[in-house]
């Protein structure tokens, strides 16, 4: 990039002290007008890196896909590394897993998920480290995921909850 901008300084310079080239405004307008052009998108470019391609977002999405960050999981469930002492979580404790929506502010918002357990509720946000894998890992564990589910709006907050799951047995008409 930086060769380019160099290039166009040189022709236009060039341009300037040869004005007008080949005889003609029109060309020596339009080299000039050409020259300003490719130094604006190579200024641009250099001082605006656009490192985003589809590969490295795709390795991103891959790398968090695998990372446990505050959960190790077993074939019976998986431990949550942020409670003191570790705490063990059996797959088929849980009773229903929903995803929730909290707006903060005008722009943002607090997003993850709730899991209710037969033991408690745990609410997880999305800068949860280990958040993408502990969604993948509830998915392949808990049979009858649902996505087509409803979003529903709880309260005055705004606050917006999705069931992804919900177990299916007589202990929950207990609760």
């Amino acid at each position: 990039m930086k060769k380019i901008i160099v290039v166009s300084c040189i022709i236009l310079v060039l341009t300037f002290l040869n004005y007008p080239i080949f005889d003609s405004e029109g060309i020596s307008y339009l080299t000039i007008f050409t020259c300003f052009v490719v130094i604006c998108f190579s200024g641009a470019k250099i001082y605006f890196p656009n490192d985003e391609d589809y590969d490295s977002v795709e390795k991103e999405a891959n790398q968090l896909e695998k990372y446990d960050g505050d959960f190790q999981y077993t074939n019976e469930g998986f431990y949550n590394k942020q409670k003191t002492p570790l705490e063990f979580i059996k797959w088929d404790e849980i009773i229903s897993v929903h995803s929730f929506s909290i707006p903060i502010s005008k722009h943002t918002k607090e997003e993850g998920l709730e899991i209710i357990t037969d033991k408690g509720s745990y609410e997880l946000g999305r800068h949860t480290p280990g958040i993408e894998k502990l969604t993948n890992e509830l998915y392949n564990h808990l049979p009858d995921w649902q996505f087509n589910s409803p979003t529903i709006r709880i309260n005055n907050y705004r606050l917006k909850k999705t069931k992804l799951y919900e177990r299916n047995d007589d202990r929950i008409k207990k609760l």
